[in-house]
């Protein structure tokens, strides 16, 4: 009888130790930013510079942010981001534009654009908020995170 509620009790332990854990772990995923992509100042556009892209059929986003997504077809890891990017298209508040380093190569050398796969985040006006060169969601999700608080900075300014 005392090992049966000494093992009960133990198990109780143990689940509010394991609660207590994933607690915390929630709260320092909270507490987490999101991934950083790199960005080296002297590639690509200048942040803040007004630039033009040409328009994606089919996307747009009233007022929002475009996305501007540079890769290469030879690209493994582009190729392997495509469900990425998809992801983002299907966001009512982003247009994506896509630019093949061939097809589009004006567009690459207008804009300075170091290789693939990049991003440039342009506000409304075709302002540069955001970029980078990026090899996840998390890295994507945080040059458009980046562009949105630089672009309501710049309104605020």
């Amino acid at each position: 009888m005392i090992g049966l509620a000494f093992s009960f009790a133990c198990i109780v332990v143990l689940a509010v130790a394991v609660l207590a854990l994933a607690r915390e772990v929630g709260v320092l995923r909270l507490r987490l930013r999101t991934e950083s992509a790199l960005d080296i100042a002297e590639e690509g556009p200048p942040l803040g510079s007004r630039v033009s892209i040409p328009a994606s059929p089919g996307h747009s986003a009233a007022g929002g942010l475009t996305l501007a997504i540079f890769a290469s077809d030879g690209c493994r890891l582009c190729r392997a981001l495509e469900p990425v990017v998809a992801a983002f298209r299907r966001d009512p508040l982003v247009a994506v534009a896509e630019f093949d380093e061939i097809r589009d190569a004006d567009v690459w050398r207008a804009l300075d654009i170091p290789g693939s796969p990049y991003a440039v985040a342009l506000d409304g006006d075709g302002h540069v908020r955001a970029k980078g060169t990026f090899n996840s969601y998390g890295q994507l999700e945080g040059i458009l995170a980046t562009a949105e608080r630089n672009a309501v900075e710049a309104v605020h300014a």
